[in-house]
């Protein structure tokens, strides 16, 4: 009977593990409009995002050179577009308020749009936002610097300023140190550099690709330039997505560079040099 006992407990962990899986990889979103060079990084692949694409939590969705403008569409009618030079997370696997951000946005511009009476929220390393009912853009303009427009509604913002809240219509210079400036408007320079279709009020398109899935074609596994600006965001993201990284980490190249580079991303440390087991230490 214990020998039973532990299969079936065996048994019991593997379907768990299988279906904890199977939801890991539930779709949240689809990509309703892809113009230009798009990829979406998966697992230990890069592919070339299409309309109609699902995507799933952990999907790092970039615009390339070439790329003008991705929608994406969330299941309860959350709208996020991206343009050109953007890079994102969807659901990162962040603490506390910061969980409920749909995406990260490690460059580029963003425009979150909250579904109909619910809330939205979209994190990156200077400020997350969130607001109910409300329309945001988020551009990140330099390595120390975001802007952020309250286009409809109230926003909630976490800067290293302190909290901060916009009413609609509202504009908000964020820096790395000090309280963000604040405006009644925008600046001539933030409209001069926001991506046009930003501008316009975009239709949701989720129903036109209700009965087509297609599937990304591939473009190759992933390298280390693919994964080294993620690798070394903000410490908050490189902790919640180191696990995302371990497999590619077997790879011997990959793994030397994450060596070269240990002091950009010191938590890997452990990972690349575990310790000893207590049981092969001699005493003495």
């Amino acid at each position: 009977m214990p020998r039973m006992s532990r299969t079936l407990r065996l048994l019991a962990s593997l379907l768990l593990a299988g279906a904890a899986s199977l939801a890991g990889a539930a779709p949240l979103a689809i990509a309703t409009i892809v113009q230009g060079d798009v990829a979406v990084l998966r697992d230990a692949d890069r592919l070339a995002l299409a309309e109609g694409v699902r995507l799933q939590a952990d999907d790092i969705v970039e615009l390339g050179a070439q790329g003008r403008l991705v929608s994406i569409e969330f299941d309860d009618g959350a709208m996020l577009y991206l343009g050109p030079g953007s890079r994102v997370l969807l659901a990162p696997r962040l603490a506390g308020e910061r969980a409920k951000a749909r995406a990260y946005l490690l460059a580029g511009w963003a425009k979150l749009v909250a579904p109909a009476g619910g809330e939205a929220a979209l994190a990156s390393a200077l400020v997350d936002l969130g607001g109910r009912d409300a329309r945001a853009v988020l551009g990140l303009v330099g390595a120390d610097r975001a802007e952020v427009f309250a286009e409809h509604g109230e926003l909630q913002l976490r800067t290293p300023g302190g909290p901060l809240a916009l009413k609609q219509g509202d504009f908000a210079n964020v820096g790395a140190r000090g309280r963000p400036e604040t405006a009644p408007r925008p600046t001539p320079d933030f409209f001069q550099a926001l991506p046009r279709p930003f501008m316009d009020s975009l239709p949701p398109r989720a129903k036109l690709f209700a009965t087509a899935s297609p599937t990304p074609k591939p473009l190759g596994s992933l390298g280390y330039a693919d994964a080294q600006a993620w690798l070394d965001a903000e410490p908050a993201l490189r902790r919640a997505e180191l696990a995302r990284w371990r497999a590619l980490a077997r790879d011997p190249a990959f793994r030397d560079r994450l060596i070269a580079d240990l002091k950009l991303h010191p938590e890997w440390e452990p990972v690349l040099f575990p310790p000893a087991p207590a049981s092969s230490i001699r005493k003495p």
